[in-house]
């Protein structure tokens, strides 16, 4: 699986692909907060981890290899996407 972060900055919506999502949350300075465990979601979003400040987990597709695509957002990308 692949996780997919995407951030709003100074310079517009920047998009990361972590290898290790615990590595980035703690090198971008914040928690994880609990796991997805919502039965009304996706199989494939159980047992992710919620993020301070982000939404998500939350169903991005798949790679080109067929691999889910685990997307998170940061609440201005959020809200920007959702207008």
């Amino acid at each position: 699986m692949a996780y997919q972060i995407v951030v709003t900055t100074e310079e517009g919506m920047t998009t990361v692909y972590p290898d290790c999502i615990e590595q980035w949350v703690e090198d971008m300075g914040t928690s994880i907060t609990g796991i997805s465990s919502n039965p009304r979601t996706r199989s494939e979003l159980q047992g992710h981890p919620k993020i301070a400040g982000f939404i998500g987990p939350a169903w991005g597709g798949t790679t080109e290899q067929g691999e889910p695509i685990i997307r998170y957002e940061d609440k201005e990308t959020y809200a920007a996407l959702s207008v």
